[in-house]
């Protein structure tokens, strides 16, 4: 596994993680995967976000991987439990860096920042329609803990949840 550092991003990160989610949209809907739309997030979504301090990023001489980690996901965990968890969103890995694992090396710093912050859990989801992602994320050691449809948002795709325990650390 490739071991790199995601730094937080910058404002003028917005438009390549916007165009990056683009480009991963394309090319899962290219195999038959239907899980975001083009255009969807917008670059001044994206940039408030980062504001808020959700996004981190690799970069090399572009922008090889990006991720957004939250505090709470209300709309896919509305009912977050009494332990404290982080919430994985959008991590996207340049198809120009593919086979070096950064995903998964993405998965296990945000595990053990979670655990630093004296959270349980990790957790994530994924549209249900990717067996090959949820199979992705089962071999990582994230456990399926059921799906979620969106009623109030028909253009959302239902999703598989995920978590995996961290062991806290002081």
């Amino acid at each position: 596994m490739t071991v790199m550092t995601p730094v937080p991003a910058r404002a003028e990160h917005a438009a390549p993680i916007a165009h990056l989610r683009d480009d991963h949209t394309r090319r899962l809907r290219r195999g038959g995967i239907d899980q975001w739309a083009p255009g969807e997030v917008a670059p001044a979504q994206v940039r408030a976000q980062i504001e808020r301090g959700q996004w981190w990023v690799l970069e090399e001489d572009f922008l090889v991987a990006a991720v957004r980690v939250l505090e709470s996901d209300p709309q896919v965990w509305p009912e977050p439990g009494p332990e404290a968890a982080r919430y994985v969103h959008g991590l996207m890995v340049d198809h120009r860096a593919a086979g070096r694992r950064l995903g998964e090396g993405l998965l296990a710093w945000i595990e053990a920042r979670a655990a630093r912050a004296g959270c349980a859990l990790v957790r994530l989801d994924c549209v249900a329609a990717d067996p090959g992602l949820c199979a992705y994320y089962e071999r990582l050691g994230y456990r399926a803990r059921g799906r979620t449809s969106f009623a109030e948002h028909l253009a959302w795709h239902p999703v598989m949840r995920y978590e995996k325990p961290v062991t806290r650390t002081p």
